[in-house]
């Protein structure tokens, strides 16, 4: 019987909130602008939709430099940035070496671009970590969101709903789980709302990697 516990990755296993900031400030640069540092300041403005990120930049360049911005964001992400403030949240490296003891299936499941994710992975010696991983473009020809992401994992290990959790910090993860018919544990040590996520009903809601790795062992081991 395999046990799997799969992983959203920023706000969940890693800060990697430094890192993002320097790839659209380097894209608001290109644009001729910046962004405020009193908008910066707040790590959960990163779950907003790029296009709102785009319009807080000051001066404002306009619609039309939307593309120039999203492009400049990824380009900097996936092959410049050197991921120099990314770190795993502390007790993290400890719960994973736990688990993997406990011969526990630990899955990455995230809305990074495979390239980023594997780039970062390796930069950060962290790939050996995980059994696997999955992102949107995971599958050449083929966008997933994350319910579809969670689907597919399970697909291919052939692992059984009833004996897999996912971990993430949005309201999202939590609902991409539901829909895969698997737990989820939200943390508020992240990036999301801790109100948002109490009310879309995970199974366990914790504050801190102590508190995850008591739920985890309650429900997986």
């Amino acid at each position: 019987m395999r046990r799997m516990v799969l992983w959203d990755f920023d706000g969940t296993l890693a800060d990697t909130a430094g890192d993002v900031w320097r790839s659209l400030d380097y894209a608001a640069k290109l644009c001729g602008g910046s962004l405020p540092e009193t908008y910066k300041n707040d790590a959960a403005h990163l779950g907003e939709p790029m296009s709102d990120i785009f319009r807080r930049i000051e001066p404002f360049p306009g619609e039309a430099a939307f593309a120039q911005f999203k492009n400049g964001v990824t380009t900097h992400y996936r092959t410049m940035n050197d991921y120099a403030a990314t770190r795993l949240y502390p007790g993290v490296l400890a719960l994973l070496s736990e688990l993997r003891l406990e011969r526990i299936t630990n899955v990455i499941v995230t809305d990074k671009p495979r390239q980023a994710l594997e780039r970062l992975l390796r930069a950060k010696g962290w790939a050996d970590l995980f059994d696997g991983w999955a992102s949107p473009d995971s599958i050449p020809g083929r966008q997933m969101d994350k319910t579809a992401m969670i689907g597919t994992i399970l697909h291919r290990y052939q692992a059984d709903a009833n004996h897999c959790i996912y971990v993430g910090d949005r309201w999202g993860d939590i609902e991409a789980a539901r829909r895969n018919g698997i737990d989820c544990i939200a943390v508020t040590y992240g990036d999301g709302e801790a109100r948002l996520l109490q009310e879309h009903a995970p199974a366990y809601c914790v504050d801190d990697v102590t508190s995850l790795g008591l739920a985890l062992k309650e429900r997986m081991v």
